[in-house]
Formats: structure tokens, C-alpha cells, sequence
């Protein structure tokens, strides 16, 4: 027979689930009030960035937002915003990638994997749609080919982080969408 733990007075689990509930209605508080677009920053990571919104799941980004951006070599700056990764341009246009090893998908060959709704195509560094949005997946190009799939699903993350696609068709294209062998 097992001995069961004496139950705790009918104060003190009601303090307990006071406090528990204080707990959960604080952070959902912190959720609501975190911001609502971060700039990644080489120095600290992910900060706030002020004067930006989503409307509509695009980002509207205020002048002053843009020119506290961080823009690499090619004028893009990433945001994280909507539950993903933007480029943005010193315009204020703006892109939504993929996630890549916590970040912003790096452009291969000149493109960059981007999203439209839940589908992905290939985009230029001007946001100009090379190849376009068919893909539940697509890999980077890589000597001017690239992997992608139809049907695949999203597996069980590892370790580390890393989540696997699975199942769904998978084929090849070249860089005008075209499937090759």
C-alpha cells in the first residue's frame, strides 16, 4: 500500500491557485504587451522596433523605423514580425522568408525563399517573384537547382531545434521553375 500525500487545507490551495493564476494573467499581460515587430541585430539579437505594425499580415514601418534599421550589403534589413522573418528594403517594402537556423533565410544564388500565405517561391533582392509561391517546402538553389515538395508535412523537431519535412512529393527544379532530372 502507498502512502498518499495529506491534501493541503482548503486556504492554502486556494492561495496556491490564487497564485497560479496571478502567474498566468501576468504573463499573459508580458504576451500582450510584447512588441509587435523586432529588428535582428548582429550586436543584441532581437530588439523592439518602434513605429511598426502588422496590417492585413503586411508590415507597415514608420520613417523613423526605417532609418534605425540595421541594412546589410544588399539594403535589406530583417524583421521578425506576424510569427516569422521580413526582409526590409530602405523603402519600407518588405518580404516574409523563411526561417533558417533562428533567422532570416540567407539569399543563394540571388534568391531568397519567401512566402505567400502557406506556400513558398523564389524571390529576388528586389522582392520580385522569380518562381512563383507552389512549394509546401522548397530548399535553397544550389548550383542553380533546388529541391522542393508537394504534400510534405512538417515532422518532429530534433534536438536541436531543427524540424524535418516529411512524406509529399519531392522533385527538383531549375531557376525558371521547371523540373529537371
Amino acid at each position: 500500500m502507498t502512502a498518499r500525500p495529506d491534501r493541503p487545507s482548503s486556504a492554502s490551495g486556494r492561495f496556491a491557485r490564487s497564485l497560479a493564476l496571478c502567474g498566468l494573467l501576468a504573463s499573459g499581460a508580458a504576451w500582450a504587451q510584447a512588441p509587435t515587430c523586432m529588428q535582428l541585430t548582429e550586436e543584441q539579437g532581437l530588439v523592439a522596433l518602434p513605429g511598426c505594425a502588422v496590417d492585413g499580415h503586411r508590415l507597415k514601418l514608420s520613417a523613423d523605423a526605417l532609418k534605425g534599421l540595421q541594412y546589410d550589403a544588399q539594403g535589406l534589413a530583417v524583421v521578425h514580425a506576424d510569427g516569422g522573418f521580413h526582409y526590409v528594403d530602405r523603402s519600407g517594402r518588405s518580404l516574409p522568408v523563411l526561417t533558417w537556423d533562428n533567422g532570416a533565410d540567407t539569399p543563394q544564388e540571388g534568391l531568397l525563399r519567401g512566402r505567400v500565405g502557406d506556400r513558398v517561391g523564389y524571390f529576388d533582392l528586389q522582392f520580385r517573384q522569380v518562381i512563383p509561391a507552389l512549394f509546401d517546402f522548397a530548399w535553397p538553389f544550389e548550383e542553380g537547382v533546388a529541391e522542393v515538395c508537394n504534400g510534405c508535412r512538417r515532422g518532429t523537431p530534433d534536438g536541436d531545434g531543427h524540424t524535418p519535412m516529411e512524406g509529399g512529393e519531392w522533385f527538383r527544379i531549375d531557376r525558371t521553375g521547371r523540373r529537371v532530372k
